[in-house]
């Protein structure tokens, strides 16, 4: 008998939801039913670990503002995570730009165990929802997407440096664990 009115119980509120998604906007209605895949997932993931790392890494500074993204660069076959960053004349530097995508990757990584593997276990994080589980299958997921996510990091002018003509930055590169001599890195005018 219990178990009889705890199914009636739930029928009942089954069929209260049911008009409350009927009466959903059409643009509400279609994204309900849109599957959200791993990727999806992911870039999501990366997104907000990108923000929130720009936010730390300029935290003391509230003269330097950072923009970031992650996005996927259909014609590269390409993760693109990019941040830019607001930087005085002076600064605009090979080393600096390096300096800052290494501490980028720390803030991404913090989390990582402290590893050689540390970059290629935080891109398998990111794209693995926490209830789901990729032990199963027989492949390195995260050094398979060390070869697919790129980082890169620009030093550019102020707003108000660029109106006056001053447009050089400085640009870097690369993989999550790339080596520092291997990174590139470029100054731009």
């Amino acid at each position: 008998m219990i178990r009889l009115l705890a199914v009636l119980g739930m029928l009942v509120a089954l069929g209260a939801m049911a008009p409350a998604r009927a009466n959903s906007p059409e643009i509400l209605q279609r994204l309900m039913k849109e599957p959200l895949t791993l990727f999806d997932w992911g870039l999501y993931q990366l997104e907000r670990d990108m923000a929130r790392a720009g936010e730390r890494l300029f935290a003391n500074d509230p003269t330097r503002r950072a923009r970031t993204s992650a996005i996927y660069d259909w014609r590269q076959g390409l993760v693109l995570l990019s941040l830019a960053a607001e930087t005085p004349v002076g600064q605009r530097t090979r080393p600096a730009c390096a300096d800052l995508f290494r501490r980028l990757v720390a803030e991404l990584t913090g989390d990582a165990p402290h590893s050689p593997y540390a970059a290629g276990w935080y891109l398998h994080d990111a794209f693995q929802p926490k209830a789901h589980f990729f032990a199963s299958r027989f492949e390195d997921v995260g050094t398979k997407l060390l070869k697919v996510v790129r980082l890169e990091v620009a030093l550019r002018a102020s707003p108000q440096d660029a109106a006056a003509g001053d447009s050089r930055q400085a640009l870097c590169s690369g993989p999550l664990n790339v080596d520092p001599a291997a990174m590139l890195v470029e100054l731009k005018s």
